[in-house]
């Protein structure tokens, strides 16, 4: 009987699982686009105001991201099997995948068809007091689900020591990326809604509502298209950034066991979580027992220096390996 154990967790996973941070980030996102959802709806048949319908579409697009982004979780925590004997961590980036696509078809195709259809026709907006309160306390759930998202981004960039504009370039934490990205773009939505709004009061025609559920809809498809692209990369198996990638390189190189690095590779196998992959010519000083304890410590210092690396595979090749592939080549 083959015993699965438990794959290992990088020391930055841990340390995110003990905070909960992600978590509590989908939470408050849920919550907040449940209550604003019904909301908008409402407001908008009152007022039937194609924008705030539009923005109704794009609050319910967003409860089933963070419902997604909450399975991608607890998939995550699934012990290994037979099957993935790596664990489920990778699924994170599937459902998070699937989310932006949800996106795209609910929020973005949905409010760019309920846009065409009112432009070809005319219409007006009718009484627009609740649909101005409905936008204002929209804009505070949003804002604050906002802040918590940013709040999050600040502190996991702090511990990469970069920006939060580069971090969330980069980041491989489905949770942060998705629910920054889609508050920020519901708060430009609420703008645009307001404005055609505005607008559609000011000249008793209801062109700019509609031009606005339009601009929306365009808006959710980007965003959706923007969230899906780097999901899909590590899915694939996407390599690390360039720069953290040099110091692996560097780490391996400058130690004195190793001779020469013949091949690296640092994929991503999980949020926050990576495997590095190393082929190695050892120092032919080194017998057994110093090489084994010379691997120990490599291995040791790679997980300091990159907290993120959560199992480091050596592949040791020999001088005579070295010679039988030079002959081979020559051939």
């Amino acid at each position: 009987m083959r015993i699965l154990l438990a794959p290992p967790r990088s020391a930055t996973a841990l340390r995110r699982a003990e905070e909960g941070e992600g978590a509590r980030t989908i939470v408050i996102a849920l919550l907040a686009n449940v209550a604003i959802a019904i909301a908008k709806l409402i407001a908008g048949l009152v007022s039937r105001s194609g924008g705030l319908i539009a923005e109704a579409a794009h609050s319910a697009a967003d409860c089933v991201n963070e419902l997604f982004l909450a399975i991608g979780l607890y998939r995550a925590r699934q012990p290994p099997d037979k099957a993935h004997p790596l664990g489920h961590a990778r699924e994170r980036f599937l459902w998070a995948f699937m989310a932006a696509i949800t996106s795209f078809l609910i929020g973005g195709c949905l409010s760019i068809a309920l846009a065409i259809a009112r432009l070809r026709s005319e219409h007006t907006v009718g009484s627009t007091l609740w649909a101005w309160i409905v936008l204002a306390v929209s804009f505070a759930a949003d804002g604050t689900s906002w802040i918590q998202a940013l709040r999050q981004a600040r502190q996991q960039a702090k511990d990469y020591g970069v920006s939060v504009a580069r971090y969330l370039s980069l980041a491989s934490d489905p949770v942060v990326r998705a629910v920054f990205v889609e508050d920020s773009a519901a708060l430009i939505g609420l703008t645009l809604a307001a404005a055609g709004l505005a607008v559609s009061q000011i000249s008793g025609s209801g062109t700019a509502d509609s031009i606005a559920s339009l601009l929306i809809g365009v808006l959710l498809a980007v965003t959706a298209f923007a969230l899906a692209r780097p999901f899909a990369d590590f899915l694939v198996g996407r390599s690390i950034p360039e720069g953290q990638l040099e110091r692996l390189k560097a780490i391996l190189e400058e130690d004195a066991a190793v001779e020469k690095l013949v091949a690296l590779r640092a994929t991503y196998s999980g949020p926050e979580e990576v495997i590095v992959v190393a082929k190695v010519r050892p120092s032919p000083k080194l017998d057994v027992a110093e090489l084994t304890r010379a691997m120990d410590d490599l291995d040791r210092r790679v997980r300091e220096a990159l907290p993120y690396v959560a199992d480091v595979f050596v592949d040791i090749t020999g001088h005579r390996d070295r010679d039988r592939n030079r002959d081979r080549v020559r051939t």
